[in-house]
């Protein structure tokens, strides 16, 4: 009798080793042996011996040379490659001024581009409900793709390494000290229910942010987000207009951050079907200098000095407009002006067996008419030494430019003060043969939003641009996922400029523009 009991309780260890991950069973192990000693199916030192075999065995193995800290309850490592074409086709209206003053004809931009991304990191729980995430990624010159060109010179001859370098861009710790409440701190992922019409998904904010989630019995959930970002510390990162420091003291620089407060519901009809819907309010602090003398001056040195026909002529100058760093290919752009509401909102549902969701997002900027403002105070103003138009242009030829009317006039329409995106969706990506369509539209006003966050993957990352997008995708494996996407955009306003970060198109004023983008993604 004894001894099938004894056979009975290898048997079930074996179980346990089998269908128990590696870092568990020694607990597994010594749990169950406990409990057949005092049971009586084992003796004390049958249990020993056992101990000590499967200690031998342990230690042949890979696992074993693995050793993690004791503060460590669980740790899951992720990621994702993704190899990209696209092609990205932009024109620019005619009567720009091009070499000498003289204006030019329409011209046009093209460019191809055979990329990859990748993304690593790992995540976990800590003991006591603490938890903590790090990841890295390619490309730390970009924040809002993590791209890689295929052919970059990084200056040594072909097939450059420069940009292949990979960089932290999420790491965090948080903490919940109940099952409703959340807080984490560091370069984390955005906590807010949104969309990429405000927030490009490449971007992980700095700071802290607190959450409340709770689910009613009755289907109903609840919940708010307050986030405390900072945008740029001390000197500014290139964003223009966080000069605060005193007259006389322009080393004394202050810190720029945003403030978001969020409030959404989720009503749960049936196990396919809810609707979720949230309201979220962005406010800025530290935008403005203590020693702006002018408009002007709020938005980096001599921002209107033209003094370069065609290369910084007013249409393709993005810069005092919305508080960009440099003109023509630097758009680091402004941040004074923004006090925006974002709406955030989705239902989705099953209709014969597909999964599908109608979603939309609406964001307005009640400071836009103060945005729109500076530019135009900035363009009558000038700097302190007055304005330099481009050799070969008048002062009245100046003002006469499409761009520098569109300016003028702007601000005063709601498109030019409000961004929205609505759209359908169908089909999921969970596992093999798995696809999934989606069809949207999207418009950004020229002074609706920080430019500095925008989604950069479809529209160039302007404002003052409007389009649609098809995209079409398929689960070749459980991990394994192609995706092909056409879009087709054009400018809101014809005589204002497009503002963008020029990671692609350079073009300051587009009035026409297409992508075509086929990707692969693994994810692991």
């Amino acid at each position: 009798m004894k001894t099938r009991l004894t056979i009975f309780g290898w048997a079930a260890l074996c179980c346990a080793a089998i269908l128990v991950p590696a870092p568990v069973r020694a607990q597994t192990d010594s749990a169950l042996l406990d409990a057949l000693v005092k049971k009586g199916v084992l003796s004390d030192q049958e249990a020993e011996d056992i101990r000590a075999d499967e200690s031998k065995d342990y230690a042949s193995t890979a696992a074993s040379k693995i050793n993690l800290s004791t503060s460590i309850k669980t740790i899951t490592f992720y990621g994702d490659l993704r190899l990209r074409y696209e092609l990205r086709d932009g024109t620019t209206p005619a009567g720009l001024t091009g070499a000498g003053g003289v204006p030019s004809g329409p011209g046009s931009q093209d460019r191809n581009a055979w990329r990859y991304r990748l993304r690593f990191g790992f995540k976990g729980d800590i003991f006591d409900n603490w938890f903590y995430g790090v990841r890295i990624a390619t490309n730390p010159y970009y924040n809002r793709s993590g791209n890689v060109t295929f052919g970059h010179s990084d200056n040594a001859g072909p097939f450059g390494k420069g940009y292949s370098l990979l960089a932290v861009d999420q790491v965090y710790l948080g903490w919940k000290p109940t099952s409703d409440i959340t807080l984490e701190g560091g370069q984390i992922i955005n906590p807010l229910y949104t969309t990429t019409l405000v927030w490009d998904d490449n971007l992980n904010p700095t700071g802290a942010a607190e959450l409340y989630d709770h689910t009613f019995d009755n289907g109903l959930e609840v919940f708010g987000t307050a986030g405390e970002f900072l945008i740029s510390a001390a000197s500014g990162n290139g964003i223009t207009n966080t000069i605060t420091g005193q007259a006389g003291n322009p080393s004394n620089f202050g810190n720029t951050f945003m403030f978001a407060e969020q409030a959404g519901i989720k009503y749960k009809f049936d196990d396919n079907t809810f609707f979720k819907a949230a309201a979220t309010m962005y406010e800025y602090t530290g935008t403005d200098a203590a020693n702006g003398a002018t408009v002007a001056g709020d938005y980096g040195s001599n921002p209107l000095v033209l003094n370069s026909a065609g290369t910084n002529s007013p249409n393709y100058y993005n810069g005092p407009f919305v508080g960009a760093a440099a003109p023509f290919t630097t758009n680091v752009t402004g941040e004074n002006d923004l006090l925006i509401l974002e709406t955030p909102a989705e239902f989705d549902f099953k209709a014969w067996g597909v999964p599908m969701r109608v979603y939309g997002d609406f964001a307005y900027n009640f400071d836009g008419g103060d945005r729109a403002d500076d530019a135009r105070s900035a363009i009558t103003q000038g700097n302190a030494a007055g304005i330099t138009v481009p050799a070969g242009l008048t002062t009245a030829a100046f003002q006469a430019e499409p761009t520098v009317q569109g300016v003028l006039s702007s601000g005063k329409s709601f498109l030019d003060d409000a961004a929205y995106t609505v759209g359908f969706e169908a089909g999921q990506l969970k596992k093999k043969g798995d696809w999934q369509t989606r069809l949207y539209w999207q418009s950004i006003g020229y002074y609706a939003l920080d430019p500095n966050l925008i989604d950069a993957d479809i529209f160039n990352a302007a404002t003052n641009m409007q389009g649609i997008v098809l995209a079409a995708s398929y689960n070749w494996t459980d991990g394994i996922t192609s995706t092909v996407r056409i879009a087709h955009g054009n400018s809101i306003h014809g005589d204002l400029a497009t503002p963008n970060v020029t990671q692609d198109l350079t073009l300051g004023q587009i009035k026409t523009y297409n992508l075509l983008q086929a990707d692969l993604l693994w994810k692991f």
